[in-house]
C-alpha cells in the first residue's frame, strides 16, 4: 500500500494546498453612485464614483436630472480651454498632471454641470483635491471607469445621463444560495467521509491477527475498502510548513496573477475531472455492466477497463472542458459552482485529519493567516490594497480564479450596478472547517456517540456563515470567512467533548491496538500508532522481560474505550 499511498496523500495536499489559499467572502464594494445613460436606441447604467467635498446626488432616480454627455478626454484642462463649450453638460475628462479641484474649477469656469476623470479602474485612488481650489467648485465632481466609457461611446450620439446615489439596503438572495450550496456540500463530504474512515478503520481492525473475524461494531461495513489509511499520518509541524507555503504562493498570485492564473485555471480542470469521477463512480458501478469490459494490449501488457468507467472518464473531462471553453460567459457561474461542489466533496472524502489537535492547529493558522492577508496587509503594499482581495476578484485582469462558489447576485434596488458582479465564496471556506467536521464524524462512528459531534460542528458552520454574512453588510466590505467560521465551529466540539469527559480522547484521535496476541503467551500486547498492515502481519510480538509485570487485563481495560473495552480493537489517546 506504500507507493500508492504517498502518491494519493501528494495528490490531496497539492490541491488542498491550492483551495485552502483563497479562503475568502466577497459580497459587494463601496462604490458611491449611478450614471443612468440614455441614447436614442440604448439605455443602460454605470457606477460612478463621486467626491462628497464638492457637491452630493439625488438620493433617487425620479429626482434626477437630464443632462448631456460630452466626451472631452482629449483636453487638457489643467488650463482654461474658452474654445470649449461644456455648458449644463456633463464633462469626461482625462485625469492630467495638476489636482481634481484644479480641473474641476476650469471645467466649472465654462458652465459645465459635472465633471468625471475617466480612471482604469473604478476603485478610489489618492487623488490630490487640493483644498485651496475645492471650497470654490460646487459641480459634481467624480471618477469613471475606461471601459463605462467605452460603453457608453457604443451607445451612439447623443448621450444623455442622469446622476443619482441610492441608499442600497436590499437583502442579497445570493447569500443565501451560497448558504445553502455551502451547508450542503460540507454535509454531503463529511458524512461520506465520516463512513469511509469508519470503513476503513474496521479493515484495519480486522486484519490485525488474532482480531475477531465479527465484530458487533463494524457488522454494517461495506465490503469495498479504498486501498487507504482511515487517516493521514501528518504532524502539526507539517501543517504549519504547509500553512506558511501557502502565504508563499498568494504573494506569488499578488505579484505574477497574469501568469499563474492559467496555471491554477488548468489545475483546477484536472481537479474536477478527478473530482466528477470520484463523486459518481460508486454510483455508476451500480449500473448493470460487468459484461462490458474491454481489453487493451501494449506489447505483452494488457489492461482491462470497464465501459462504465470509460463513460464516466469521458463525461467528466467532456464537462470540464466545456466549462474551460465558458468560463468567461455571464452564466459559467452555475457550471463552476457544480464543479466545484463536486470538488469540495471528493477532497472532504479523501483527506481525513488524524485528530482534533490537527484540525485546531491547522484551524487556528488560517485563523491568522486571514487576518494578516486581508487587513494586515493593505498596510504593507504600496495602494494599500488587500492582498486577498486583490487575488480574490483577479485585480485588473479579465480572469478570476476559479477556487471560488461564485452566485451571480440576486437584488432589487438602485445602486446594483455599483455591487460586484458575484458574491463569491473560496473552497478554503469549506474545505477547512469541513476537515474538523468530517473528523467529527468519524469520531462519532468509532465511538458511537450517536453522530452528536457531526450534528453540532455542521449546525455551527452554518451559525458560521450567517454570521459572516452579518459581518458583510454591516461593514459594507470583503469578509475573511475564517474569523467567524473557525470559533464558531472549533469551539463547540471542545465543549462538548471537555462536558462528557471525552476532551482527551478527542484531541489525540485513534489509535491502532493490536489485539492480544492468540499464541503461547496470551498477556502480550503490543501497541503502535497506525502501522503499516504489511508490518502488522510480519512483526513479530516484543516478549517481556523476566523482571517485567505482564499487564493485568484492568490495566489494558484501561487503555481501550471503557464502555466496549471487550469488542473493540482500537485505543484512543
Amino acid at each position: 500500500m506504500g507507493t500508492s499511498v504517498k502518491l494519493s496523500f501528494c495528490y490531496k495536499v497539492v490541491f488542498i494546498y491550492l483551495v485552502s489559499i483563497f479562503d475568502y467572502s466577497y459580497g459587494s464594494t463601496n462604490e458611491y453612485g449611478v450614471l443612468a445613460a440614455e441614447s436614442v436606441t440604448e439605455k443602460e447604467n454605470f457606477c460612478i464614483v463621486f467626491f462628497k467635498e464638492f457637491a452630493g446626488l439625488p438620493d433617487d432616480k425620479s429626482k434626477a436630472e437630464f443632462h448631456m454627455l460630452q466626451d472631452d478626454s482629449s483636453v487638457d484642462w489643467c488650463d482654461d480651454h474658452p474654445e470649449v463649450d461644456p455648458s449644463r453638460k456633463i464633462e469626461l475628462v482625462a485625469m492630467g498632471n495638476c489636482s481634481v479641484s484644479t480641473q474641476a474649477l476650469n471645467v466649472q469656469e465654462r458652465g459645465a454641470q459635472g465633471v468625471f476623470f475617466v480612471v482604469s479602474s473604478g476603485k478610489v485612488g489618492n487623488y490630490d483635491l487640493n483644498n485651496t481650489d475645492s471650497q470654490y467648485v460646487n459641480i459634481t465632481v467624480g471618477l469613471i471607469s475606461e471601459n463605462s466609457v467605452q460603453k457608453i461611446k457604443e451607445m451612439g450620439k447623443p448621450v444623455s445621463v442622469r446622476l443619482y446615489s441610492a441608499i442600497g439596503g436590499n437583502f442579497d438572495f445570493s447569500l443565501l444560495l451560497i448558504w445553502f450550496i455551502a451547508m450542503f456540500t460540507i454535509t454531503a463530504g463529511s458524512y461520506w467521509s465520516g463512513h469511509i474512515r469508519y470503513a476503513i478503520h474496521c479493515h484495519e481492525m480486522h486484519a490485525l491477527p488474532g482480531a475477531p473475524r465479527h465484530s458487533a461494531d463494524c457488522k454494517n461495513r461495506p465490503a469495498a475498502i479504498p486501498n487507504e489509511e482511515s487517516s493521514l499520518n501528518i504532524s502539526a509541524y507539517f501543517v504549519l510548513i504547509f500553512v506558511f507555503c501557502m502565504g508563499v504562493m498568494l504573494v506569488m498570485l499578488y505579484f505574477l496573477y497574469r501568469y499563474l492564473v492559467y496555471f491554477i485555471i488548468a489545475l483546477f480542470v484536472v481537479a474536477s475531472i478527478l473530482a466528477i469521477h470520484g463523486c459518481l463512480s460508486p454510483l455508476v458501478m451500480k449500473i448493470p455492466g460487468n459484461h462490458c469490459k474491454y481489453v487493451f494490449r501494449c506489447g505483452t501488457r494488457s489492461f482491462h477497463a470497464d465501459f462504465r468507467q470509460i463513460l464516466l472518464i469521458a463525461f467528466a473531462v467532456a464537462i470540464s472542458v466545456f466549462w474551460l471553453v465558458i468560463r468567461n460567459l455571464k452564466y459559467s457561474w452555475i457550471l463552476q459552482d457544480t464543479l466545484g461542489v463536486a470538488f469540495c466533496i471528493h477532497m472532504l472524502k479523501s483527506i481525513r485529519l488524524p485528530s482534533l489537535k490537527i484540525c485546531g492547529v491547522l484551524l487556528i493558522l488560517l485563523f491568522f493567516y486571514d487576518i494578516f492577508f486581508v487587513f494586515i496587509t493593505p498596510f504593507l503594499t504600496v495602494k494599500g490594497e488587500s492582498v486577498m482581495e486583490e487575488v480574490a476578484i483577479g485585480g485588473n485582469s479579465a480572469e478570476m480564479l476559479p477556487m471560488v462558489l461564485r452566485v451571480q447576485h440576486f437584488r432589487f434596488d438602485q445602486m446594483a450596478v455599483c455591487y460586484q458582479q458575484f458574491s463569491i465564496l473560496g473552497f478554503g471556506d469549506i474545505l477547512v472547517p469541513g476537515l474538523l467536521v468530517s473528523y467529527c464524524h468519524g469520531f462519532d462512528l468509532v465511538s458511537g456517540t450517536k453522530r452528536i459531534y457531526f450534528i453540532t460542528t455542521v449546525v455551527a458552520y452554518g451559525i458560521g456563515m450567517f454570521v459572516t454574512f452579518v459581518g458583510l453588510f454591516l461593514m459594507s466590505t470583503a469578509q475573511p470567512a475564517l474569523l467567524y467560521l473557525v470559533p464558531c465551529t472549533l469551539l463547540p466540539p471542545v465543549l462538548i467533548g471537555w462536558c462528557r469527559g471525552e476532551l482527551s480522547l478527542l484531541w489525540n484521535g485513534f489509535k491502532v491496538v493490536r489485539p492480544i496476541c492468540a499464541s503461547n503467551y496470551p498477556e502480550v500486547q503490543v501497541a503502535t500508532s497506525n502501522p503499516p498492515l504489511s508490518e502488522i502481519a510480519t512483526e513479530e510480538p516484543v516478549l517481556p522481560s523476566t523482571d517485567s509485570v505482564a499487564p493485568t487485563d484492568s490495566a489494558i481495560a484501561t487503555e481501550i474505550t471503557r464502555e466496549k473495552a471487550e469488542e473493540r480493537n482500537y485505543l484512543l489517546q
